[in-house]
This record gives C-alpha cells, sequence and structure tokens, in this order.
C-alpha cells in the first residue's frame, strides 16, 4: 500500500467530468483512509464533492486567471502526488509549478485515438471504449493506489421523505445535437403525467432563459416544478429523492446516477459506448436514433459537431420503447 501522502487532484470542468470524478474518489477513500486529498475544481463545483469526508477543497474563483491561482496554490502545504484528471492546459501550469516543489504529477489519458477510432466505426460494429471513469481509475494506479469499476458504488443518500413518485427531466444540453426536440419533449412529460396523477416531475434548467421555457412548461401542468432558485447543494439533496431522472448525454444524469437513481438517457449525435454513460445504469437506459435512417452517428465525442440534414435524428428515437421503460422502472 503506498505510503501516506498529500495529493491534489485537479479537473475544473465541465460539470459532468467533475461529478463522474465523485464515485471515484469516494471509492479511493473507502480503501485509502490515510490519504490527505485536496481536490482544486470550479468554486461553483465544490459541491458536488459534499459526501467526501476530511477533503481539503481549493475553489478556481470566477474570471481568475492562472497565476492568481498558481500564486494561491503554491502558498499551500506542499503536495507529494499531482493527479491531473482533466490535462488542459491550465492543470498543466499547476502540475509544473507543483512538479519544481518536488511533487509527482501525471496526467489522464484523453484517449484520442480511441475516440478518432471509435467515431470512423461503422456504427453497426461499435464496441464501448474505456469509459472516463476507468480513466480516472488509470491515474490513480499509476501512483500504486489499486482500484477497479468494481469497488465504485452509488453514494447512499438519505430515505426518501416522501412517498410521492418524483421524476426529475433535464431537457437540455450543451449542444442542440443532443437535445431532444422541445415538443417531443413536452409530449413525453404529458404522456408520463398521464401514467399516474400523483407524479411529480421536476424539471432541470440553467437559471435564464432555460429556466424561464421550463417555468413556462409548469402552467401546463400542477404536476411541473422546476428547480429555479436552488443553488447546486439544494439541486444535489432533491436529486437524491428521485425515482428516475430522464436526461439528455449531460451533466444531470451523472449527479442522478451518483445517488443510485435510475438515469434514462437520450441520446443524439453522440453514443453511450464513447465512454460518457451514467454511471451505474444498464444499456437499455440509453436511448439512440434509428441508426439506420441515420447511418453518420454517432458524429462526435461531446455533441459540438451537427451533420447537415440529421437535425431531426433525435425524432427518431422509439417513443414506445421510451414509455415501456420508464413504466418499467417505476413499476407502473
Amino acid at each position: 500500500m503506498p505510503k501516506e501522502a498529500r495529493i491534489l487532484v485537479i479537473r475544473f470542468s465541465a460539470m459532468g467530468d467533475v461529478a463522474m470524478c465523485l464515485p471515484v474518489l469516494k471509492a479511493f477513500q473507502n480503501k485509502y483512509p490515510n490519504q490527505r486529498l485536496s481536490i482544486l475544481t470550479k468554486e461553483a463545483f465544490i459541491p458536488l464533492f459534499k459526501d467526501l469526508s476530511n477533503v481539503e477543497f481549493i475553489g478556481l474563483k470566477k474570471g481568475e486567471g492562472i497565476f492568481s491561482l498558481l500564486q494561491r496554490v503554491l502558498k499551500l502545504e506542499p503536495f507529494d502526488l499531482v493527479m491531473d484528471l482533466h490535462s488542459s492546459l491550465r492543470s498543466a501550469f499547476v502540475c509544473s509549478a507543483l512538479a519544481l516543489k518536488g511533487a509527482k504529477t501525471h496526467k489522464i489519458d484523453k484517449r484520442r485515438a480511441a475516440k478518432k477510432k471509435f467515431l470512423n466505426t461503422e456504427n453497426t460494429l461499435l464496441k464501448p471504449i474505456t469509459s472516463h471513469a476507468q480513466a480516472y481509475l488509470d491515474v490513480l494506479e499509476y501512483f500504486g493506489f489499486k482500484l477497479s469499476m468494481n469497488d465504485l458504488k452509488p453514494i447512499k443518500s438519505e430515505k426518501k421523505n416522501s412517498n410521492q413518485m418524483r421524476i426529475g427531466v433535464a431537457p437540455f444540453a450543451a449542444h442542440s445535437s443532443k437535445t431532444y426536440p422541445e415538443d417531443l419533449m413536452q409530449t413525453l412529460i404529458e404522456k408520463i403525467c398521464d401514467f399516474n396523477s400523483d407524479i411529480e416531475i421536476l424539471l432541470f434548467g440553467a437559471p435564464g432563459v432555460q429556466q424561464d421555457r421550463l417555468k413556462a412548461w409548469c402552467k401546463k401542468s400542477k404536476q411541473l416544478k422546476t428547480n429555479a432558485g436552488m443553488n447546486l447543494e439544494k439541486e444535489l439533496a432533491l436529486m437524491t429523492q428521485l425515482d428516475l431522472m430522464i436526461s439528455m448525454d449531460s451533466a444531470n444524469g451523472h449527479m442522478a446516477a451518483n445517488f443510485g437513481v435510475p438515469v434514462i438517457t437520450l441520446w443524439g449525435s453522440t453514443h453511450p459506448y464513447a465512454g460518457y454513460q451514467p454511471l451505474f445504469q444498464p444499456f437499455n437506459n440509453s436511448f439512440l436514433p434509428d441508426y439506420q435512417q441515420y447511418p453518420e452517428l454517432p458524429s462526435s465525442i461531446f455533441g459540438e459537431r451537427q451533420i447537415s440534414g440529421y437535425e431531426d435524428a433525435m425524432r427518431s428515437i422509439n417513443q414506445e420503447s421510451l414509455h415501456s421503460r420508464i413504466k418499467e422502472i417505476l413499476n407502473l
């Protein structure tokens, strides 16, 4: 077993990638409780790690430059090991500075060659590449901390405080190519409401335009509520009370999965085999477009590439199968 060390873990963004760190670091703490852990991430994302114990947090402030951040990090007690789970220009600066102070550093393998090969493979022949969580584990193993995917477990949360069935819906994503059409999402929500009039549906969106749109949806049914006015900590607490989360390929799915919530994901230009399927979920919780109708999918790893003529690809997701799976999970 590696000797006790002062360890810095770095992952600034994106939110879903930061969320996927939680089960990995929780398993790490369970197996290696004597290690001294510090986490460097965006200040806004620190609540994602509230279920870890005895952790020092270093929050990157909004708009903070690299030199200001380095000054703060270098004033801290020296680190023995630096686990760069981001491999960005910013994290590389931090690693280089701490290496000069004697720290051993190692960065994540972004699996670029595997991802390129994946996107060039005929979609009927796709096989899973190394998951993002496994890539995190590989960094830990470099320093002698041996953990496997089987060591990762959902975070135990408080028991539900109500017998009411609650479903989370996160209808937005960073790119339009992986966002389910709004009219179909509203139809899906209406269908779920029809399943059982006691179901409460909680809509998750970012402050501003997204939440304004969700508020308009809520006017159509008393069964709908939004996360408007909630901070991240309150949103996470609410997610622990869900019976199901329906999400795009986005952060909300990863956050809910961390608490053992069943997560149904709707995929467009991206694919769960590319390494970003929410943890602890069976593949039949992932719903994909009709690949015979849209043979050039998946077209990207993160959704940034939209193929001309594929704007309606997510409309080909089998709605009957989706409805059936929702009812199966909810025992309706």
